[in-house]
């Protein structure tokens, strides 16, 4: 049969319809998945599960700091002459961070000494130090939302100072202690700055060693008070490693290291009577309105009833959605080669009260909800941060790995820093709709994390 010019026309068309409706069998999550270029930094990727938006990296000690969006491509980066420990954006997009301040005295990992200010287009905008051989900053820093910051201080005692509190002079390290004090800083004009209030556990210690010192008592009928000689012979014998702040309550949250514990304390009352034992809305002063981790450091417990072991990054999650308790920790040594994200119920009233009961080992006695995977393993730094949408986002610190998890323990998205030295204080997720953003998409950049 001879074909006709109008008869290949038609069988034409009808071969590229037919090529059409064939495409419009290709799934639309099929083309969608093909159309999705994964940095090798990323090993896991659900997209129908995670929380959208940017995090937050800096290699532990490094001059640069990343944004990185969900395929682990940097989107913003910022430089720095100054080596880092804490970075943190705020709802305006300026990054704030703590840096380190060469200091003699204070040579303990973890010593910063200064904190400065970038704005999103990567302008430094402000810094102020505060390090001297008498006291330093160190560890971590907290963004009010009034824009003041809080930040974790050391100040140097000397050993007749320590004695004097009741420091068991076998305790002391050469010759000296570093109570922890926590300042709030108001940034000022012309890299100036103005500490406006502030808190020492020096004016909260106890101790059962020197009957002749005005602060000799019973240690476990004081767990409003730190007992001095409960840590070994570091001058460290705090090590504050977190800061968070409690909006609600107007309440601060602190980790220690050392105590293995966590502590409460009030932030309404004046400078004055944080000194105290009385003022602020709770009427306590200064001293611990809950403290919880291990009962030990107040005489309440023994081995058995310690449940945090070297923790890091306590944060306040009641406000947060798919919590089982009030607080979120990074547990890093529970047990000898194995990290948890422990979450803890404490018994707190609507009006952010709590029953610090002497004597006993004070409540929860276990924790509401654990995570422990070999995977999260890690003795020091790390963070754990509870996401809008109830995921988790877990830092462990010396492996340079972060992990997102569902509400059911899911692994739905993972990245790995991509060098030699993984280490990372902690990272944060921020929201694609929240400014600087606002659901805009940041372009990738030709830039490698370093």
């Amino acid at each position: 049969m001879k074909l006709t010019l109008p008869t290949l026309t038609i069988l034409f068309l009808s071969c590229f319809f037919l090529s059409c409706n064939t495409d419009d069998f290709i799934p639309k999550a099929e083309i969608e998945e093909q159309e999705t270029v994964l940095s090798d930094d990323i090993t896991t990727y659900n997209d129908n599960a995670f929380f959208k938006g940017y995090t937050l990296i800096a290699p532990l000690l490094s001059n640069n700091i990343y944004l990185i969006n969900m395929e682990g491509f940097v989107v913003k980066k910022w430089e720095s002459e100054n080596r880092g420990i804490a970075n943190y954006l705020t709802e305006e997009g300026n990054l704030v961070r703590s840096y380190i301040v060469s200091n003699q005295t204070f040579s303990f990992a973890g010593t910063t000494g200064g904190i400065e200010i970038f704005n999103f287009e990567g302008q430094k905008i402000w810094n102020w130090e505060y390090s001297t051989p008498e006291y330093s900053m160190h560890h971590d820093i907290e963004i009010l939302p009034n824009g003041n910051i809080l930040a974790s201080v050391w100040d140097r005692k000397t050993s007749q100072e320590a004695i004097e509190k009741g420091r068991n002079p076998n305790l002391l390290f050469n010759s000296e202690v570093w109570p922890d004090r926590i300042i709030e800083v108001k940034p000022l004009g012309n890299n100036n700055a103005e500490i406006i209030w502030e808190w020492s556990i020096w004016d909260h210690l106890i101790q059962d060693f020197d009957s002749s010192k005005e602060n000799f008592g019973v240690v476990a009928e004081h767990p409003e008070l730190a007992d001095i000689n409960y840590s070994n012979g570091e001058a460290n014998f705090n090590h504050v490693n977190s800061l968070f702040y409690i909006e609600e309550f107007d309440q601060i949250v602190f980790s220690s290291r050392r105590f293995n514990e966590f502590f409460i304390i009030d932030h309404s009352t004046t400078t004055q009577e944080a000194t105290s034992h009385t003022g602020g809305q709770f009427n306590k002063g200064g001293d611990f309105l809950y403290r919880w981790g291990n009962p030990k450091a107040y005489k309440g417990g023994t081995d058995e009833n310690q449940k945090l072991f070297g923790q890091h990054d306590v944060t306040y999650i009641a406000n947060k959605p798919n919590n089982s308790g009030n607080f979120l920790v990074f547990n890093n040594e529970k047990h000898e080669t194995l990290s948890s994200v422990d979450e803890i119920n404490i018994p707190q009233q609507a009006d952010g009260s709590y029953n610090l009961e002497p004597n006993v080992n004070n409540y929860p006695l276990h924790s509401a909800w654990s995570y422990v995977n070999t995977e999260i393993n890690s003795p020091i730094l790390s963070g754990a941060r509870r996401l809008k949408n109830g995921n988790t986002l877990i830092t462990s610190g010396t492996k340079g790995l972060l992990l997102e998890i569902d509400s059911d323990d899911n692994v739905v998205w993972k990245y790995t820093l991509p060098l030699e030295d993984k280490r990372i204080f902690k990272s944060f997720r921020y929201s694609i709709d929240q400014p600087p953003f606002e659901g805009e998409k940041l372009p990738v950049l030709n830039e490698k994390v370093e």
